[in-house]
């Protein structure tokens, strides 16, 4: 029992101060401005600085040969160029009509040697080879002249299509000939429109020249061949990627809480919001969503725990009040929601599990511009392909194709997150190629970027003053000075132009005003009880702060007013005399009076004082007024005097007759008494008849 009085005792103790407690209140800020913020400057590409470049081999860190990224000209190209693909390869004598067999095949160090008669040798079979585009052709020789040639010479021809041409000689040597280990070569590219048959059936002739009777040396071939530089097919694959990344703002994704909202058979589990009841639906209905000021509601995203087990229906309900809502309509993941103020959606499963729900605000969009030029030669057309990524996340992957006008725009709020304050975008080109060797240029160009979407609101935010709190004060005592105006600051308004506004309960009570600056309380007169003021401040958007305190004033129970006596009155001695006074009390009404003479007395209901004074002279009586706590007092002076009393005994009138007519004589005795306790003299009596004066 004592512990449910206590708590009773502490609650109504509680509920008294809150209700005695000053409350300050803001009507919430306004909008200042609002403004377009490109989360993604990097995309203008004025700043090459600003990106992370790179090219490799497909599959590998391996730096990449034939592709380049760059940043320059306020563009991003990422430039893949392949030169011709081109083999060399020597195809060797398979035949000698000279019977010059040691200088068959290739080089191997067996050689047949001459020092007149001349080498022939033939039969290039380039078996395997003839399918390709030759590019050049090389006699090439392993031979050697084992000292210099002073008279003799050695001379290399070739046989060819039908017709003769000699390559070279040599004489006057100085110095001995060694090609065994490095073979000499010689262009004859140009003597012909060369075929692999033209190749294959021509004859190298190796002669001796020899002049006189001895010899200057010999000639050692160790090896005669055909060396063709031919177009190949090749493959393989490299890639360039180009990554940026803005920071600094955070993305327009508002994230819902899946902890609040209205469940129905639904609830929070480890891995997000599921059906309470296995094999069962149940549903979710958010909170009310309101658009950020002066911006627009996007698209829907959520994401499951198990993407294979995406049985979501998703639902939504606007509003342009925030109180009467359309009835949900299904809608589609990512579905751009109506222009309203106010949103609300509804989600329903039976095997998903909901990890994440968001609405992103203003469709976040990345807009893309460039050119894809040069020639796709080679190019494997399924597996050449420019990826775009935002946030690690693919959001499209397109085919490396001829296109001299690329525009393309891509919804992107489903890669942003709520807390997020940077944005990262990566572009990769991959370049596959199985090509016949042909030389080839692509280039993907991209001349801007831009991500739109984010948006930046600049508050005004509300008035804020040091509250005043509650005053109390006394009845008929003096009002209060309360520091006030520069104890208030605003983020745009100066102090001295903030609006300053009274409601006053009882102004019976109190009167409220600014003085400079200053609350004044002004305190009417002889009340007393409270009065309730609201201080409300305002700036120059309307955004307010306010306090309402309590002014108590304690109640004074004031004096009787007891008016002032006249400075002198005369009564006379041991009669009754009664006069008038005035008093007043606002406070009470039950009033007693007294006075220090017994002689004295005071009728208090018809504010009369009745005394019969008993001695002569000058005398004062002390009159008493008083309410139940306090009294009054005055001094009531009087002048006490002994006055004759005269009052006419008799009356004789003498004459003639019984009527008395005008112009008569008569004769008339008065008998006047004097009762009173004082000597009358210079007595005068006056007679009339009827209303005619009686003279004599």
């Amino acid at each position: 029992m004592r512990e449910s009085s206590r708590r009773y005792s502490v609650a109504t103790f509680l509920l008294l101060m809150l209700l005695i407690a000053p409350m300050t209140s803001v009507a919430g800020r306004s909008v200042h401005q609002t403004n377009a913020v490109d989360l993604f400057p990097e995309g203008d590409f004025a700043s090459p600085a600003n990106w992370s470049l790179s090219s490799f081999t497909s599959f590998s860190e391996d730096p990449a040969f034939y592709t380049d990224t760059m940043v320059a000209d306020q563009r991003l190209t990422i430039l893949h160029n392949r030169p011709l693909n081109h083999d060399s390869m020597t195809f060797w004598a398979q035949s000698t009509p000279t019977d010059s067999n040691n200088s068959l095949g290739q080089p191997d160090g067996a050689v047949t040697w001459s020092s007149g008669p001349v080498i022939e040798l033939s039969s290039f079979n380039a078996l395997g080879s003839t399918g390709y585009e030759i590019l050049n052709v090389e006699v090439v020789v392993a031979f050697s002249v084992p000292d210099p040639l002073y008279q003799d010479s050695v001379r290399f021809s070739i046989n060819y299509d039908g017709q003769y041409e000699s390559l070279v000689t040599f004489s006057n040597t100085q110095n001995s000939l060694d090609y065994l280990s490095t073979t000499w070569a010689y262009n004859v590219t140009s003597l012909m429109d060369w075929t692999w048959y033209d190749v294959q059936n021509s004859i190298l002739t190796l002669d001796y020249v020899s002049v006189g009777g001895t010899d200057d040396s010999r000639l050692n071939v160790d090896a005669v061949g055909m060396r063709v530089d031919m177009r190949t097919p090749w493959y393989g694959g490299e890639y360039g990627a180009a990554q940026a990344e803005f920071s600094g703002h955070y993305m327009p994704v508002i994230e819902l809480d899946l902890s609040s909202g209205l469940s129905e058979n639904m609830a929070l589990s480890t891995c997000g919001l599921e059906s309470s009841i296995t094999g069962t639906t149940g549903s979710w209905t958010s909170d009310v969503i309101e658009t950020p000021p002066n911006q627009r509601i996007g698209r829907v995203h959520f994401a499951l725990e198990n993407e294979s087990l995406d049985d979501v229906i998703l639902e939504y309900s606007s509003s342009d009040d925030g109180v009467s809502f359309s009835e949900f309509q299904q809608m589609n993941e990512h579905m751009l929601l109506p222009n309203q103020q106010f949103t609300k959606l509804r989600v329903s499963t039976t095997d998903a599990c909901i990890t994440h729900l968001k609405v992103d605000v203003n469709d976040p969009t990345l807009t893309l511009a460039g050119r894809i030029f040069g020639d796709v030669d080679g190019l494997v057309s399924n597996s050449s392909r420019w990826l775009l990524f935002v946030n690690d996340e693919l959001v499209t992957n397109e085919p490396v194709s001829i296109n001299p006008s690329l525009s393309m725009v891509f919804p992107i709020g489903r890669y942003m997150s709520e807390s997020d304050t940077s944005l990262k975008v990566e572009v990769k080109s991959w370049f596959i190629w199985a090509s016949d060797g042909n030389q080839s240029t692509t280039a993907f160009e991209i001349s801007s970027m831009g991500v739109s979407g984010g948006y930046d609101i600049e508050w005004d935010e509300d008035p804020v003053c040091i509250p005043v709190g509650n005053q109390q004060l006394t009845e008929d005592g003096g009002g209060r000075i309360l520091p006030f105006l520069n104890r208030c600051t605003d983020d745009r308004t100066a102090t001295s132009n903030l609006n300053i506004a009274f409601e006053n309960s009882n102004p019976g009570l109190v009167t409220v005003d600014l003085t400079q600056g200053d609350i004044r309380l002004s305190l009417q007169p002889e009340a007393s009880g409270q009065a309730s003021i609201v201080t409300t401040v305002s700036d120059s958007a309307g955004n307010t702060w306010s306090e309402t305190f309590i002014v108590s004033v304690d109640n004074v129970d004031d004096s009787p007013n007891l008016r002032e006596f006249p400075a002198l009155i005369p009564v006379e001695l041991a009669v009754a005399s009664t006069f008038s006074f005035d008093y007043s009390d606002v406070d009470s009404t039950g009033l007693t009076a007294t006075t220090n003479k017994s002689w004295a007395t005071v009728d208090v209901f018809n504010k009369t004082i009745t005394v019969v004074a008993p001695v002569l002279g000058f005398t004062s009586v002390l009159v008493s007024l008083c309410d139940q706590t306090s009294c009054s007092e005055r001094i009531l002076d009087l002048e006490v005097l002994s006055l004759p009393d005269l009052v006419i005994e008799e009356i004789d009138v003498i004459a003639n007759s019984n009527t008395v007519r005008s112009g008569d004589i008569l004769s008339i005795r008065v008998l006047v008494r004097n009762l009173g306790q004082a000597e009358a003299n210079m007595i005068s009596v006056r007679c009339e008849a009827g209303s005619e004066l009686i003279d004599y």
